[in-house]
């Protein structure tokens, strides 16, 4: 079995076996998500009202201003720092509790952090939930469904990234996952030959076996070699 594939079920067996306990989080407030939905004291209370006047000051509206500190959480994010993107992110639901992609940052948190594939898919239906959100987060949301093989949920979501923008990164290589899954190599073969012109991610060799595959559509269920995109 390739090491990413490993990986990847590793990564679903966590998520789905985390005790309940895990819950009862000692992390401080501003790294829940939403704050944890916990009360705050006045001198929080008092920090958030500055927070929020220091980004009017500035001539930013909320959105904008949700947008901005958004980015930074993103470049936290990409450098491994959780503690601050969550911090960010938060900053961020505090200004514009309607834009989608401050949950999206919550479930990719959440889910490093082994939360339970309930808790990460609450927030990614929150995200996708909302009218302002990226296609970035339903390629993320159909990734973390086929992980959990509801298959057609995550083609489905899948293709409204590839609606929303038609060049979405790695959405063409998950729905070929997706049907190598289903044992469909003919679609699997189209889809990552689309994949591959799209310049999305691809496990090397898988597109050639799928299409290598295609041509022989009932010799059962796929061999271990295939992995899933990154």
């Amino acid at each position: 079995m390739p090491k990413c594939l490993w990986t990847a079920i590793t990564a679903l067996a966590l998520l789905i076996t985390a005790s309940a306990a895990a819950s009862a989080n000692p992390l401080p407030i501003n790294q829940l998500p939403m704050y944890g939905g916990r009360a705050k004291t006045e001198e929080m209370k008092s920090a958030d009202a500055d927070f929020i006047a220091s980004m009017e000051k500035s001539g930013l509206s909320r959105a904008d201003g949700a947008k901005q500190v958004l980015g930074r959480g993103w470049a936290a994010w990409a450098k491994g720092d959780t503690t601050t993107a969550m911090a960010r992110f938060n900053q961020a639901w505090l200004l514009d509790p309607e834009n989608g992609n401050v949950y999206h940052g919550f479930a990719l948190i959440t889910a490093g952090r082994d939360g339970t594939a309930s808790e990460v898919e609450r927030f990614f239906r929150l995200a996708t939930s909302r009218p302002k959100v990226d296609a970035e987060a339903f390629v993320d949301y159909g990734k973390f469904l086929w992980m959990v093989k509801r298959l057609d949920e995550s083609q489905a979501e899948l293709n409204k990234a590839l609606r929303i923008s038609a060049t979405a990164r790695n959405a063409r290589s998950h729905v070929a996952f997706t049907y190598y899954l289903k044992n469909d190599f003919t679609n699997a073969c189209t889809w990552a030959r689309e994949a591959r012109n799209n310049g999305d991610e691809l496990e090397r060799g898988f597109l050639e076996e799928m299409c290598n595959r295609a041509g022989k559509p009932d010799e059962g269920k796929p061999a271990s070699p295939a992995g899933p995109p990154a």
